[in-house]
């Protein structure tokens, strides 16, 4: 929740801060075409700057990073240069931010493309032979716009469902696989884990989802069932006139309807039903996206459950007609007027090696890595025991990995119509404000008028 709320903060600054990034820097542009026959040879003073996600253990994962990539390019000097996330687009906007610095999936395009405020790093990949086959592809590809590289993801993210294990060992249920269905959560496990007390509301649910954060719960369910939301060829929405996308967010409104799922801001009867339901013993799974990308989050909801007397786990999505798992990216990119840009690349491109991505994410201040031999290794797997916590559920299925995030997929003046009716869909359908299927066909009607208005490079 907080990494989403402070990824639209930098968005929304973004769009704001455009024309001072026009205005305020006139330095020339980094020249990204550098010739096949062109000899790397990066030296001198790079200035990076960071947003410490996860405290002071950040710095950390980036000291072991520069170590790795002073082995190989010792006379580069990195200097560090931390920043809070707020402060990006305003830095960016001014001149004032590192050769290279740190970012989302959600601003690739405005950084990169409207504001030009990053290099494309395409040239730099081929010229040194970067091996980017290793990434997964779909991580990959949120780092590109046009099929141009600009931010290198640092670490990724992947939906799951927090698991509370003595819930379900009270109901008689086993642990999932990580091969479990749609079917076997919505007809074994759900009807199961429901308790209603002698009032009628509800002690226990089977799943909590939060639904008024736009995605990334509501991406699995719109894609899920094989919608496609998205069409960037046409310029088209379809949220009302794709049945799969229909029936997906149906899924998600009957698991609250049959009282096996709970949201917020659920108001009158319905509410009441939720009203005494308690956080985490209320349900048996909770679906999640940011609480096991980093060490300290993994530490904060085992204590969550401890502290109540509950053992937890975690396990992969189950499996839906269309397997969508998704999941969302952090990485680095490399300022377009970077007076350094051969030290700026060749550091930022550290990340796509096997050696930069196992140093930066295999101590207490890294994620979860972005190459497949990385993440087999397993050194990222911190801090319980393997047998005591279920790592494997973190980069379950990669080609399934799908971007969680609307605006990753649109420009952002449709991502920002979308998310208005996304945050409030399902809570004004059971509230009788409006119905999902009502606030589905607006929103494709306003989201496809203004995308029809806009030029896009």
């Amino acid at each position: 929740m907080k990494m989403k709320i402070v990824k639209w903060v930098a968005l929304v600054l973004v769009s704001a801060l455009a024309l001072s990034l026009m205005a305020c820097n006139n330095a020339p542009y980094a020249d990204p075409e550098v010739p096949k026959d062109y000899v790397v040879d990066p030296s001198g003073r790079i200035k990076v700057s960071m947003y410490l996600r996860s405290g002071e253990q950040s710095e950390i994962a980036l000291d072991k990073w520069i170590k790795v990539y002073n082995e190989n390019y010792p006379n580069v000097k990195v200097r560090r240069d931390i920043i809070e996330w707020a402060q990006f687009p305003v830095q960016v906007a001014a001149g004032d931010i590192g050769d290279v610095y740190y970012t989302s999936d959600l601003d690739v395009y405005n950084y990169a493309v409207r504001y030009k405020g990053a290099m494309p790093l395409d040239a730099y990949v081929d010229n040194l032979g970067v091996d980017v086959q290793s990434i997964y592809t779909n991580v990959y590809d949120l780092g590109c716009y046009n099929g141009r590289l600009y931010m290198v993801p640092s670490d990724i993210s992947q939906s799951t469902f927090l698991i509370n294990v003595s819930a379900l060992r009270e109901a008689g249920l086993k642990v999932p696989s990580m091969k479990w269905t749609w079917d076997e959560f919505y007809n074994d496990y759900c009807p199961a884990l429901r308790k209603v007390a002698s009032d009628g509301t509800y002690e226990q649910v089977g799943i909590y989802i939060q639904t008024d954060d736009e995605v990334p719960a509501l991406t699995y369910f719109l894609e899920g069932w094989g919608g496609k939301w998205c069409d960037t060829v046409n310029k088209k929405t379809h949220f009302y006139s794709d049945e799969k996308v229909l029936e997906g967010i149906w899924h998600v409104i009957d698991l609250i309807d049959k009282g096996y799922a709970s949201t917020r801001n659920l108001r009158g009867e319905i509410g009441a039903l939720h009203a005494n339901l308690q956080d985490p013993q209320g349900y048996g799974f909770k679906y999640a996206l940011h609480s096991g990308i980093l060490w300290q989050d993994r530490i904060a909801n085992m204590e969550t459950y401890n502290a109540v007397g509950l053992e937890m786990d975690v396990v992969t999505v189950p499996e839906t007609p269309t397997r969508v798992i998704p999941g969302d990216t952090f990485g680095y990119v490399v300022y377009s007027k970077t007076r350094n840009p051969d030290a700026a690349a060749t550091f930022v491109l550290t990340l796509c090696t096997f050696e930069g991505q196992d140093a930066f994410n295999s101590v207490v201040g890294g994620g979860i890595p972005t190459r497949r031999d990385v993440a087999e290794k397993g050194n990222w797997k911190l801090p319980f025991d393997e047998d005591k916590f279920n790592y494997d559920a973190f980069t379950a299925y990669p080609e399934s990995f799908v971007a969680c995030w609307t605006a990753c997929s649109v420009p952002p003046e449709v991502g920002e119509i979308i998310t208005k009716y996304l945050n409030n869909l399902v809570a004004n359908h059971f509230n009788n404000v409006k119905s999902y299927q009502d606030t589905l066909s607006t929103m494709e009607q306003e989201a496809n008028e203004k995308w029809a208005t806009l030029f896009e490079e």
